[in-house]
């Protein structure tokens, strides 16, 4: 057997194809530099910069997934009607999540709401507003980190190894926020592990965006609580305190800080790992993801 170029066999595999490392790496810089040319060119706010971080993922994420072969489509932002379905039951699924954690903080007396003045259709445009507002960001994480760099983890190393290291990248980038605590830290890693688990049962990013969109939104709107240490918005008629000690209540992080997103978000992950009712669309199953769980009796 002829033997390979030593720098052939430190960039790629046996069958030929980029190593997993190289691959990540080559997501990083693609991915920062066309974010960084988008940036120069538009003003710098929360929109802009969610703009250019979502072209630079998918552009590259796109070219990496061109090298094995594979459409666009392949990274789980494909088109049709199920990218509109998908989108939709992902809100519900996040808004009901986030709803579920605000409800029992009430039980649990760290939420109250204080009065304040407002119309019904302030109410209603100021909540479509901000679902607009708040898409872009969703989408834009979630092509960073469940996009390409979750699916070729998942690939090659598995969806438990995955679905942490992605989790650990997306905690350490919520570090920065206002307000953050151990236990803020810890629920944005599981958040990571519920968004990436949403992927992989379902091959849809539009699944995930959604649900990341519904927690959100429901938090920052219809709760009108912090969302990770942010104040993004002030819905009409309502404000909400967050009250008693920061592990019940979350403090100025929000509920996101709080023990019972710990305990409810480790929950719903649970579920949806386990559950058959997320299951990939045809859809999904025919752009040929790197890595789905949902095939089958559900393994990688």
């Amino acid at each position: 057997m002829e033997q390979r170029p030593a720098l052939d066999v430190i960039l790629k595999t046996e069958v030929g194809r980029l190593r997993l490392g190289w691959r990540l790496a080559l997501f990083v810089v693609v991915t920062v530099s066309v974010a960084g040319v988008i940036g120069l060119a538009l003003p710098a706010t929360l929109i802009s910069g969610s703009l250019a971080l979502l072209v630079g993922s998918l552009t590259a994420g796109v070219l990496l997934l061109a090298t094995d072969g594979r459409d666009p489509g392949a990274l789980g932002f494909y088109l049709g009607r199920a990218a509109v379905t998908e989108s939709l039951w992902g809100v519900v699924l996040g808004t009901v999540v986030a709803l579920g954690v605000v409800l029992t903080l009430y039980v649990a007396g760290g939420l109250r709401w204080s009065a304040q003045e407002g119309t019904l259709i302030q109410w209603v445009t100021t909540g479509l507003g901000a679902l607009a507002f708040l898409a872009l960001p969703a989408a834009a994480e979630e092509a960073l980190l469940r996009g390409y760099p979750l699916q070729a983890l998942a690939e090659r190393w598995g969806p438990l190894a995955a679905l942490a290291i992605t989790a650990l990248v997306f905690a350490a980038l919520h570090r920065g926020n206002p307000g953050v605590t151990w236990i803020g830290t810890l629920n944005v890693a599981v958040a990571g592990i519920f968004l990436g688990v949403v992927y992989l049962r379902t091959g849809s990013l539009w699944w995930a965006t959604g649900a990341h969109l519904g927690w959100n939104w429901a938090n920052g709107f219809l709760a009108d609580v912090p969302v990770s240490g942010l104040e993004l918005m002030d819905a009409p008629f309502y404000e909400g305190v967050m009250q008693g000690p920061a592990w019940l209540g979350g403090g100025s992080f929000g509920p996101e800080g709080s023990v019972v997103s710990t305990a409810l978000l480790g929950a719903i992950t649970v579920w949806c790992w386990r559950t058959r009712v997320l299951r990939p669309s045809a859809a999904a199953l025919s752009v040929r993801p790197l890595a789905i769980m949902g095939r089958g009796e559900g393994s990688a």
